[in-house]
């Protein structure tokens, strides 16, 4: 294994986020933007104002993203795009999400409320718990239309570690000390500890798990040494590295825009071409959507991903990678994360269909 090494706070002082902006034809069914705006389909659709709706709270990342793509799409749109929120579900709000808006009645099964989630988290749930038999969905009835952009999840690392600050050093020490390495985990479900146990084992070595609380309170637990190691999306333990508290240690995808080029990559350098890690944001609706109309939803945020506005604001985002991922592109991943974590949460125990 090659050895990485980078002075990141240096290195990110002068550093711009550059992103990688993944594209392809649309195909001859899909609507296109006539004047720079997106005709409405011969059905009418949209005649009404389409929802975007949030599962959290204002001002969380969802909604920052969701605000900023509903202002340019609004813009090509013949109907304004509007967020709303729902704060009332629980840890498995996606699915709770969905079951909610199946019940709107026509204005779901038209097509005018969408909703966030990100992959491969909302994957993760439906092997933690029985999600079809509590909450009356599941991955069939997830109705991925586009997804729009992806969040590099980063495996961090105390900056005073004993073994040193590369992938290289850390995997020999663990090798040397099975189950000494603290990892601060968000225990079973949580799509952060999936990656960092697949990681684990492709890699070869054993950790002791210690579950944390929330993503910002795992990077701080880490930050402050009462951690060892971590997965966490940049912009939670950022704070901590440009503090010199923490150092990054490896990052999931490939093709990765600087600084995070000079890290080991879960496809790329490390060639675990699929690993499907990282933190897809995706916009959904339900199943019972014409096809046509999540055709015309794809068309619309897929023209106002492009808004050079939009980018500029996205882009900010250190690492950020802008998508162009259709149904069934969103669905490979999907099935793929349960493919790569199912066996490891049935060594673990803790696969709910195997506790029956």
């Amino acid at each position: 294994m090659r050895s990485y090494h980078l002075t990141w706070r240096v290195f990110l002082a002068g550093a711009a986020v550059v992103a990688l902006t993944v594209t392809q034809p649309a195909s001859a069914q899909m609507p296109e933007l006539v004047d720079g705006k997106l005709p409405a389909l011969a059905d009418g659709f949209p005649n009404r104002p389409i929802v975007l709706l949030v599962i959290d709270e204002p001002g969380s990342t969802d909604s920052v993203f969701a605000s900023q793509l509903a202002e340019a799409a609004s813009k090509i749109s013949p109907q304004p795009v509007v967020v709303e929120h729902r704060i009332d579900f629980t840890n498995f709000g996606t699915w709770e999400g969905l079951a909610w808006v199946q019940d709107q009645g026509d204005l779901a099964t038209q097509g005018y409320i969408n909703f966030i989630y990100t992959l491969p988290d909302a994957t993760i749930d439906l092997l933690a718990i029985d999600i079809e038999s509590q909450v009356g969905v599941g991955l069939d009835d997830l109705n991925g239309i586009i997804g729009a952009e992806r969040v590099p999840i980063v495996m961090i690392q105390r900056s005073d570690a004993p073994w040193g600050d590369t992938l290289e050093d850390m995997v020999a020490y663990a090798k040397e000390h099975p189950g000494e390495i603290r990892h601060i985990s968000g225990g079973p479900g949580s799509g952060h500890d999936a990656t960092m146990q697949s990681w684990l084992r492709r890699l070869g070595i054993t950790v002791q798990d210690v579950i944390g609380g929330t993503p910002a309170e795992r990077a701080l637990a880490v930050a402050s040494g009462e951690g060892d190691i971590n997965t966490s999306p940049v912009d939670v333990f950022q704070p901590h590295m440009d503090a010199g508290r923490v150092e990054p240690l490896m990052i999931s995808g490939k093709d990765l825009p600087p600084p995070w080029d000079q890290l080991p990559s879960a496809q790329g350098t490390l060639g675990w071409t699929d690993d499907p890690f990282g933190q897809v944001r995706a916009i959904a609706a339900v199943p019972e959507i014409p096809d046509e109309h999540r055709d015309w939803l794809y068309s619309l945020y897929r023209a106002a991903t492009q808004d050079p506005a939009y980018q500029e604001k996205r882009l900010q985002i250190s690492g950020l990678q802008i998508l162009d991922l259709d149904h069934q592109e969103l669905r490979r991943i999907a099935d793929t994360a349960i493919e790569k974590v199912k066996p490891i949460y049935q060594e673990k125990g803790i696969y709910w269909a195997d506790q029956q």
